[in-house]
């Protein structure tokens, strides 16, 4: 009887013994997880105040001023506003580069789907990439080693201002290919933003909840869109709608809309970087780094 007193007792405390602990520690590990997701949800929120400030007084600031050089049906004259327009270097550029990239990083952090934010480490990837290669490797100084190991885009992009007239036309006998993204380009982008992706997601999110076998798909759509927007924009920045054609790239869209104020704003912005000698507005399709690295040139007030 004693025995089976004591075992009864034993069977009796030991659940209680065990299992409080374990209950206290499943209650801890939810209310962490539950406070990680508002916390999440918090950052999230926060988009809204850092978009309207970087978005619309920052890259947008100058669509919101109505152009002389605006055709009826809505595009921009870019030949009228070439000739016209003086550039000078936006203020407080730098701020707002911050803002916009902080933006974009919280969205990245946010409980967004796991694909969208994919897409936006993309866009980073290219909008950083563009940047860096026309700034540093197509605008190299002679001589340099830079220069010598970019020397075929170096080449092709110095003689491509070269052939850049004044109202952005071009001369006769330049060459093409300093105008369209080619595949390989295309295909090497991909390449690259997969990896960089890969790389911030398992150092700075350790995996996170991030499905890594859609990083390529995401890239590629980027790549897609980046290519399709350059091909377009920058043909219609140097007037050669409808007398160019290449079959090395992706092809020139005729129906992408540039009767918006957002294309209006990238063929502005990108008329100011010849304008300026090639020592601004670096990025053609994908704004931002110019502000942060305080290399973006807006239109003169005046």
């Amino acid at each position: 009887d004693r025995m089976r007193a004591h075992t009864t007792s034993v069977r009796v405390r030991c659940p209680r013994s065990v299992g409080r602990p374990t209950q206290k520690k499943a209650a801890e590990a939810e209310s962490e997880t539950s406070d990680e997701i508002m916390l999440r949800r918090v950052m999230f929120a926060l988009l809204v105040v850092p978009v309207a400030f970087a978005f619309v007084s920052g890259p947008r600031q100058r669509l919101l001023r109505p152009l002389p050089s605006v055709l009826s049906d809505g595009r921009l004259d870019v030949k009228a506003l070439a000739v016209e327009a003086r550039y000078e270097k936006k203020p407080f550029a730098r701020v707002m580069g911050a803002a916009y990239f902080g933006t974009m990083f919280l969205g990245i952090a946010s409980p967004l789907p796991s694909f969208l934010r994919l897409v936006l480490i993309q866009y980073a990837a290219f909008s950083f990439f563009e940047y860096a290669f026309h700034r540093w490797c197509m605008h190299a100084p002679s001589g340099t080693v830079r220069d010598k190991l970019f020397a075929r885009w170096n080449r092709l992009h110095v003689q491509h201002h070269v052939d850049t007239r004044p109202d952005m036309t071009m001369v006769d006998g330049y060459n093409y290919k300093g105008i369209r993204f080619n595949y390989l380009t295309s295909r090497l982008s991909v390449v690259i933003g997969s990896l960089i992706s890969i790389a911030v997601c398992s150092i700075f999110f350790r995996g996170g909840d991030f499905v890594l076998w859609q990083t390529p798909f995401a890239a590629a759509l980027v790549a897609v869109y980046h290519g399709v927007l350059w091909n377009k924009l920058h043909v219609d920045s140097h007037s050669l709608e409808g007398d160019i054609r290449w079959d090395d790239g992706i092809p020139y869209v005729e129906k992408v809309p540039t009767s918006n104020r957002y294309a209006r704003w990238l063929l502005t912005n990108h008329v100011g970087h010849h304008a300026v000698g090639g020592k601004g507005n670096y990025n053609i399709v994908f704004p931002g780094p110019d502000h942060l690295a305080g290399t973006f040139y807006r239109l003169a007030k005046n």
